[in-house]
């Protein structure tokens, strides 16, 4: 129990100092692409703006909904299936990656269908929009987790990052892992972390205020993202490998960090993909179709080497 509650206490602990650093390093980056100064108080260069920015959000209202609780809910639990490390997870099982992905799943219908609701009442036209996009951005990380777990042989991560110690699966799924990374780019943009998304913070949210609510929300954007982005590098990169002499959580937090800036440089350099009905036909026209590409490709690896040993 003790140890249990240790390990709680660490994920705690490191999902908020990642927070603080990516919220930090999301305004800094983005006001030096815009030729501003971003996060600015005296003598210290803003880093502790992101608190006092909380501080904002909690003192305009704290008024909160069945959906908003589960969110906040989701985005701590959703934490408690990943191994950070090969000895720091909480719920230890084979199957954690069917696990995962249909928490990462639930997270973002929780967060869609709350999108688009008021204090009255639901807009199910809204929400039946939001959750139909959102299903098509899942497709191709699926498929890709597919073509991983072929290659692999395993539904445990544990057992997908030992199988990567001499080869990254980014080896044997490159295509996959350019796919992965793009699907990661248009939720990025779909959330709307860099900058308010008017598909996700609907005319509602104008409407009644923003607090505590919107805390959450954002919690939760950031969440979807740092979840995405643990599971590119532990799939395709390696996860906690060690490299030479630099131990595996340090290298895990490199991977974590050059990936998190590379998205956030891409996204601000590609403003007019924004439109999340351009995001949905980028999807449609080439990450599913380019995604059961890969997929075939694998599976005729697999059979070539495994069956003719041709391969």
């Amino acid at each position: 129990m003790v140890d249990t509650l240790k390990e709680i206490a660490y994920l705690c602990l490191i999902f908020g100092i990642n927070l603080y650093i990516c919220s930090y390093l999301n305004n800094k980056l983005i006001a030096r692409m815009e030729l501003r100064r971003g996060y600015v108080t005296p003598r210290i260069r803003g880093f502790t703006y992101p608190v006092l920015k909380l501080f904002k959000y909690l003192s305009k209202d704290y008024k909160l909904n069945i959906w908003e609780f589960f969110i906040f809910l989701f985005s701590f639990l959703i934490w408690s299936i990943i191994p950070i490390t090969a000895t720091l997870v909480i719920v230890d099982i084979d199957f954690s990656l069917i696990a995962a992905v249909a928490s990462y799943i639930i997270l973002l219908l929780l967060n869609f269908t709350c999108a688009g609701r008021t204090s009255y009442n639901f807009i199910f036209s809204q929400v039946v929009k939001k959750v139909g996009a959102l299903l098509t951005f899942v497709i191709p990380i699926l498929i890709n987790v597919s073509s991983v777990v072929l290659i692999n042989k395993t539904l445990s991560l544990k057992a997908i990052v030992n199988f990567q110690y001499h080869f990254w699966n980014i080896v044997y799924q490159p295509l996959g892992f350019l796919i992965f990374f793009i699907s990661i780019l248009l939720q990025l943009k779909l959330m709307g972390i860099s900058k308010r998304n008017t598909f996700l913070f609907t005319e509602n949210i104008d409407k009644e205020g923003s607090g505590m609510g919107r805390a959450i929300s954002r919690l939760s954007s950031y969440t979807i993202l740092f979840f995405l982005i643990v599971i590119l590098t532990i799939l395709y990169l390696g996860g906690w490998q060690n490299i030479y002499f630099i131990r595996g959580e340090i290298i895990f937090a490199l991977k974590f960090y050059v990936i998190f800036i590379v998205l956030l440089l891409i996204d601000r350099a590609t403003p007019g993909l924004d439109s999340y009905e351009y995001l949905i036909g980028i999807n449609w026209r080439f990450l599913i179709p380019v995604s059961i590409v890969n997929l075939i490709l694998t599976i005729a690896f697999l059979v070539f080497r495994n069956i003719y040993s041709f391969i």
